[in-house]
Order: C-alpha cells, then sequence, then structure tokens
C-alpha cells in the first residue's frame, strides 16, 4: 500500500470515528431537548423554536468545543515554542517529536530496513463507512444547490410588484427596497428566498382567489420571517441536515424547528390584530393550491405554509386557539437559563473535560509514582495507528503529522522493539531532522543492534552521526551490552571515534542525596564531573520540590515524561513540582550507569527513596536522564521517570 492511500484509509478512518462520537453526542443532547420540553410545556411556539435552535446550535459547535478542550489543558504542553526536541530519553515513553522528510542521499549505505511487521490488519470498516457518508453528503448537497439554482432561476423571472397593487398597505421595509414584492407564475403557494436581501414571491394569480385581509396576512406571515432572520437559521438548519443526513433525531429537531417556526410566525400575524378565522382561511386555501405543486420543490427552501395534513391541522387548531400564550413577555430569562443547561450538557459531553484536570492535579501532588490505565487522546490516536498499520505506519505519521509525530516516534522507540526495529532504520534513512537521527542512534544502541550501528558509523556521510554510533559501539562494548561487537570492528572504527577516557564515576554512597544539604560541588562549578553532580541535583530538587534549582540546571529545550504518558516542558516541570512522597527525606543509588561523550550523555538510574536514616524504603524509582552541552555548560535535556514495577 503506497503512502497516499495509506494516508487516505487513515484519514477516513478518522472521520468515521469523529462522526460517530458526534453522532451519540448530539443524540444525548436532542434528547436532554426534548425532555426539557416535555417537562417544561411552554405554549409559546416562538419559545419552543428558540430552544430548538439553541440545541442545534450547541450539536454543530460540540467539535469545537472538544477541539478547545484539548487544545487547552492544564498540562498540554506548548507546541508554538517548540519545533522539534532534542530529547534522548528512552525508558517507557519518550518525548513527542515533529519530524521532516527527505529523499535518502544516495551516498548511504545503510542496510535495507527489515520489513515491518504489523500487528493488526487494517481495518476498512470505518473508512467504508465515512465514504458512505461522504456521498450522501455529497448527494444532499447536490440536491440543496440545484434547489437554490431553480429558486434563484425564479426569482429572477418574476417581475416586482408594488404593495398597493395588492391592496396592501404600505410597509416600511416595503417601501425602502430592503424586501421586495415578486409575483411569479411558477410557483402555487407564497414563500419568502434570500438570506441577505429577501424576496417575497407570490403566485401571479394570488389576487384572483385571496381577499385583501388574507394577503395581506400573507404578507405579514413573510415579513415576520424576516423580522425573526429566519432565512439565516434555515440555511444554518439546511447545513445541518446536510451533514446529519442519516441521523433520524436531528431530523426530528430541524422538522420540529421549521414546524414551530411556522407556528411563531403564525402567532406573530394574529397578535398584529390579523382575523384568525381570516388567516386560517387563507392557510387552507394555499394549502389546497400547493397539492398540485412540483413535489420536488416542496418543503426545502420553503419557509411557510406547505406542510403535511396533521401539522397543517395542527397549526389551524393553534390559529383559532383565542386561550394560548401567543408572545411571552421576559422571555430572555426563560432562553438564558435554557442556554446554561445545554452548555452544561455540551460541557458533560466533551471526552476528558472533567477528568483530565483532576488527573494532572493528582499527578503533581503523588509526583506521578502510580501508572493510570488511560492514554492521553494523542496517544491511544498513535496506538492505534501502529495496531492497524505496524510500524510502516508509525514511520509515516512520524514524517507526515506535524500533531502525531511526536507519539509515533515516541511508539517506534519504547513499544514492541523486536517489531520495530527496522522500522526505526528506516525512519532514520527518510528523516532529515539531525535529532530524530541522534535519538534513533541511542535507541538502536539501546536495543544492542550491532549491524545498523556499525553501518552509521562507517558509511554515513555526516561526521557527527558517525562518531555518535562510534561512541555507542564503544559503550556497548565497555558495559558488556554486546558480544557481536568483536576487537577487529573495534579497532577498525578506532579512527572515527573520540577515545579520550572518562571520568572515574563516584561511589554510590557518595551520590546520595538529602534534603539537609545541596549536593556538593553544584553542577556549574563541577568541571569533568557535572554528569554525576548533575543526577544529583536531579534527585535533590525533586526531594525538596524546589523550582529554583531546577530553574538552574534544566535546558531551555528540556521534555520531561512519567510512565502515565504526561508530557511536560520546561516551565510545565518548574511549575508542577513533581517529587515523592512528602515524607521523604532521603534517596541512595541502588544502580547507576552513564555513557556518553562531551556533548551528550544518558544516566540510567535505580534508586531507593527513605523517610529516616537506617529505615526502609518507602519507594524504588527509575530513572533515565539525558544531559547534554548547551551554550558550553551541561544541562539537563530530558528526564523520564517511573515507579519500580
Amino acid at each position: 500500500m503506497n503512502a497516499p492511500t495509506e494516508w487516505l484509509i487513515t484519514t477516513a478512518g478518522q472521520g468515521a470515528a469523529g462522526l460517530l462520537v458526534w453522532s451519540w453526542q448530539a443524540t444525548v443532547l436532542l434528547l436532554c431537548v426534548w425532555v426539557g420540553l416535555k417537562i417544561c410545556r411552554t405554549k409559546a411556539s416562538a419559545l419552543r423554536h428558540q430552544v430548538w435552535l439553541f440545541g442545534l446550535i450547541a450539536v454543530a459547535a460540540l467539535p469545537l468545543c472538544a477541539k478547545l478542550a484539548q487544545r487547552f489543558p492544564a498540562l498540554q504542553p506548548s507546541g508554538a515554542t517548540l519545533r522539534y526536541a532534542p530529547v534522548m530519553s528512552y525508558v517507557i515513553e519518550a518525548p513527542r517529536v515533529v519530524i521532516e522528510a527527505e529523499p535518502l542521499a544516495s551516498a548511504q549505505t545503510l542496510p535495507a530496513a527489515k520489513p515491518a511487521i504489523p500487528t493488526a490488519k487494517t481495518s476498512i470498516v470505518r473508512p467504508l463507512m465515512f465514504t458512505i457518508w461522504l456521498l450522501g453528503a455529497l448527494v444532499m448537497t447536490a440536491r440543496l444547490l440545484m434547489s437554490c439554482i431553480r429558486l434563484r432561476h425564479i426569482r429572477d423571472g418574476a417581475p416586482p410588484v408594488r404593495p398597493a397593487d395588492l391592496v396592501y398597505s404600505e410597509n416600511e421595509a416595503l417601501m425602502t427596497g430592503k424586501i421586495s414584492l415578486r409575483l411569479s407564475p411558477e410557483i402555487r403557494s407564497p414563500l419568502l428566498t434570500g438570506v441577505f436581501r429577501p424576496v417575497i414571491l407570490l403566485p401571479a394569480d394570488i389576487v384572483a382567489w385571496t381577499t385583501p385581509a388574507e394577503r395581506a396576512a400573507i404578507i405579514q406571515h413573510e415579513l415576520a420571517h424576516v423580522a425573526r432572520r429566519d432565512p439565516l437559521v434555515n440555511l444554518f438548519q439546511s447545513t445541518l441536515q446536510v451533514i446529519f443526513f442519516f441521523h433520524p433525531l436531528v431530523r426530528y429537531a430541524c422538522r420540529q424547528m421549521s414546524l414551530e417556526r411556522e407556528m411563531a410566525c403564525d402567532d406573530h400575524v394574529v397578535s398584529l390584530g390579523a382575523s384568525a378565522a381570516a388567516y386560517a382561511e387563507s392557510i387552507l386555501k394555499v394549502a389546497e393550491r400547493s397539492v398540485a405543486a412540483d413535489p420536488a420543490f416542496n418543503g426545502r427552501h420553503q419557509l411557510a405554509f406547505i406542510s403535511h395534513k396533521q401539522i397543517l391541522k395542527r397549526r389551524i387548531e393553534m390559529i383559532l386557539n383565542n386561550d394560548r400564550t401567543r408572545v411571552v413577555a421576559r422571555q430572555w430569562r426563560f432562553l438564558l437559563l435554557t442556554a446554561g443547561l445545554i452548555a452544561f450538557v455540551v460541557w458533560l459531553l466533551i471526552p476528558g473535560s472533567s477528568l483530565k484536570s483532576g488527573l494532572a492535579q493528582r499527578q503533581a501532588e503523588k509526583g506521578a509514582s502510580k501508572p493510570i490505565d488511560t492514554l492521553p487522546p494523542k496517544a491511544q490516536a498513535v496506538k492505534d495507528i501502529g495496531d492497524r498499520q505496524g510500524s510502516d505506519g508509525l514511520v509515516q505519521t512520524a514524517l507526515t503529522d506535524p500533531e502525531l509525530g511526536r507519539e509515533a516516534l515516541s511508539r517506534l522507540i519504547f513499544f514492541d522493539r523486536d517489531k520495530n526495529t527496522g522500522g526505526l532504520v528506516k525512519l532514520y534513512q527518510l528523516s532529515s531532522a539531525p535529532i530524530v537521527k541522534e535519538i534513533i542512534i541511542h535507541s538502536l544502541g539501546r536495543r544492542v543492534e550491532v549491524e545498523p550501528l556499525t553501518a552509521i558509523a562507517q558509511a554515513d556521510p555526516s561526521l557527527e552521526f558517525r562518531q555518535l554510533a562510534s561512541s555507542v559501539l564503544k559503550w556497548l562494548q565497555e558495559s558488556g551490552g554486546s558480544d557481536e561487537i568483536t576487537l577487529r570492528e573495534e579497532s577498525a572504527l578506532r579512527a572515527r571515534r573520540r577515545d579520550d577516557p572518562p571520568p572515574p564515576p563516584p561511589s554510590k554512597a557518595s551520590l546520595a542525596v538529602s534534603t539537609d544539604a545541596e549536593p556538593q560541588p553544584r553542577s556549574d562549578k563541577a568541571g569533568a564531573q557535572s554528569v554525576f553532580a548533575l543526577i544529583r541535583e536531579v534527585v535533590y530538587a525533586q526531594l525538596r520540590r524546589d523550582p529554583a534549582v531546577l530553574e538552574r540546571i534544566l535546558a531551555d529545550d528540556y521534555i520531561g515524561t512519567d510512565s502515565t504518558g504526561a508530557v511536560y516542558d520546561r516551565a510545565q516541570e518548574i511549575a508542577a513540582g513533581r517529587g515523592f512522597d512528602y515524607a521523604a527525606r532521603r534517596f541512595e543509588f541502588d544502580y547507576y550507569g552513564v555513557g556518553g561523550d562531551e556533548e551528550i550523555s544518558i544516566a540510567q538510574v535505580l534508586g531507593s527513596v527513605y523517610s529516616q536514616a537506617g529505615g526502609q524504603p518507602i519507594a524504588q524509582y527509575r530513572y533515565t536522564i539525558t544531559i547534554g552541552k548547551r551554550q558550553g555548560q551541561m544541562k539537563v535535556v530530558a528526564i523520564h521517570r517511573s515507579g519500580k514495577q
């Protein structure tokens, strides 16, 4: 499957998933509106119309609300300041990296990427559902456009008429030209057309079959639509019906809103002093003439009069019922309460809207020491891509998707390592981002993938990456990580790498940190031992939850992660104050290992936290700490921390 096809299938699947979520949200929201109207039983049609309108507007706004909830969570990393993050952490989770792709250089002679082993068959159910929906929406759009074109043709061919010619008293809107009257032989019933420049179209023979009072009521009905801005509402309603053509509850809500709109205009006409009997008679005459109208033209754009038998009967009953409330005083109070309740339901329907901030607060309070069962939305989306398309899909996402690229790289590095090595090699070949190549080299070292590392060290066009791969190979040899690195290979690479011996590591006892005293020497004065000094200061800052230490040791491009999938930039790490249990007083190193060179080092740490000297440890933690040179000084570039399993 080529990349464009894969992208189309993935996009269609995501679109179908979004439509399914949107559909059930619309179902719950409109059911709440329906129940609310049944409970309140307000008799004013104008109020019921407004309630249905608020409900449909809320349905349309649901995706935007969900997007806003994702864009502004309490712990969301700031993507505006990071194009890509120079990070080396490679335990469990990795920071997010946006990657740019370029063609593979001809001089590069890396071994062929191992074929990716997909973890699940690519599902076509959702893409097929999205395709069916798209075809249906296109058909509905075509019908809507054809009706608009036909209506525009009728309007342009209809000659204007003065109100006086219809024996109708002058109206300010008609006199100023804001609304025009026209007669057309192509229609059988009055209708209103035009959103911003409304035109009332009347049958050419309307004078022959109506009285002046009936014509006045008909024109007042159409003017009421204009005063209520119903053409604009009808445009919104038609657009929503195109999107939800398959949704029975949305279609029901639109029908109810159309009915309430007509009855609200009927109430307006009667409240102006028109005879209810004469007005009802005019509606019956229009309905009789509409029976012979073109069926293809009935309904979508006519804002008045054409309804089936039951709706027509209800309208007549409402017009002749003098006991019902036609105009509600101070209706804004009722509408304000309604809007607030609908907004509350929308807030409840947004996935994770109330969970995320509470979860972030609990993580900050507990130091994120306990894993949780759910993944962040972006991490879950990348997991789904990996499950459906394997490492090839993750590579494509890392190269092309600025939103999910960093999570895709993390997934390639830290999950299904035996299956994703070929994907990492492929990503190294296709990526142009230096930081991505650097991360992949260290990840290959972690996996003890000697063959691709040797190829990079021998043949990569970049001297920097050749030296880095050589350093990783040397580190593997010295740490006993691979028996595959022979003395012959090491001697062949010796000329390409730096052989400066690392400083001797300090003892575990000397590395122990307590809350009583700041570690000495400080990292900015430790010289060759600055890496170990920084490790101790990281632990000290988390023991004391001291933001001042973090401000001094964290790099500007710092990224922190933990086992929950949360990601922190520098400002968020300092503000969150992640730390150990508040009873913690001492941290002792059970194991540590450091590898790297003068520019970048990676430390693996396993340590125990104590509440008092000589007592039992209250917790044990694993760290992966990446330390790099920034403006001549060693700074902490990344921290991944997790509780020992």
